[in-house]
C-alpha cells in the first residue's frame, strides 16, 4: 500500500489554489484542508482563538450577534504589524494543531490516497515541517492582476496592496518540491497534476 502523504499547497492571491484543491478532491481523491476555514472555526465564539482574540482586542470588535467582526479586526492588524503579530499566535499554533488532528484522522480511515492542506502563509505561519511536499502555485503576475479584478472586484490600488504582501516568487519557487504552473487552462493544471500524482 502507498504511504500516506500530506502535501501544503501555496501560492499568491489570484494563482487559482481553490480551482486546485476542488481538482485534488474531485479527481484525485484528496482529504482537502483549507487553513483559511479551520480559522475562521476556532475564531467562532466558544472556541480557543475566539476568546483569545477578544480577551487581547476587546469588545469593539464584535458584531451585535457576539461573534468577531472579522473586517473590522482585519482593518487594525492590517496597519500595525505588532497587533498582526499578536493575533497571528492566537490562531497560528490552534490551526496548526487542528490540521494535525484533521490529517492523522484521514490518514486513519484508510479512505484516502492523501492529504492536500491549502494556506497562503503555508512557509510563514511554521506548517511547513508538517508537510511531506511543499507544492507552490505559479501564476504569471499578470494574469493574477486580471483574475482579481475580474473574480473579487478588486481596484488596482487594492490589488497592488495585496500583491505587495505576499511572498516573492524566485524564494517560493526554490523553497517548494514541486511548483504548479496555472497560466493556460484548468485541463493542463490537471495534466500535471496527473504527471505529478501518477
Amino acid at each position: 500500500m502507498k504511504q500516506f502523504k500530506i502535501y501544503g499547497i501555496t501560492g499568491g492571491a489570484g494563482t487559482g489554489k481553490s480551482e486546485v484543491m476542488r481538482m485534488l478532491k474531485d479527481y484525485f481523491g484528496a482529504y482537502v484542508i483549507l487553513t483559511d476555514e479551520v480559522a475562521r472555526d476556532l475564531t467562532k465564539k466558544g472556541h480557543v482563538s475566539y476568546q483569545l482574540i477578544v480577551d487581547h482586542f476587546g469588545q469593539d470588535i464584535l458584531q451585535e450577534d457576539g461573534e468577531i467582526d472579522r473586517p473590522r479586526l482585519a482593518s487594525i492588524v492590517f496597519q500595525d504589524a505588532e497587533e498582526l503579530q499578536a493575533l497571528n499566535g492566537m490562531t497560528h499554533p490552534y490551526v496548526r494543531q487542528e490540521v494535525e488532528r484533521l490529517t492523522d484522522q484521514a490518514r486513519r480511515s484508510g479512505k484516502y490516497p492523501f492529504a492536500a492542506v491549502e494556506s497562503a502563509i503555508l512557509l510563514e505561519a511554521g506548517f511547513g515541517d508538517m508537510m511531506d511536499e511543499i507544492w507552490y502555485i505559479y501564476t504569471d503576475p499578470q494574469i493574477r492582476r486580471q483574475r482579481m479584478k475580474q473574480t473579487r472586484g478588486y481596484s488596482d490600488a487594492r490589488v497592488d496592496a495585496v500583491m505587495s504582501r505576499q511572498a516573492d516568487d524566485s524564494v517560493m519557487r526554490r523553497k517548494a518540491d514541486f511548483v504548479l504552473t496555472n497560466n493556460s487552462s484548468l485541463e493542463d493544471v490537471r495534466r500535471q497534476l496527473e504527471d505529478k500524482l501518477y
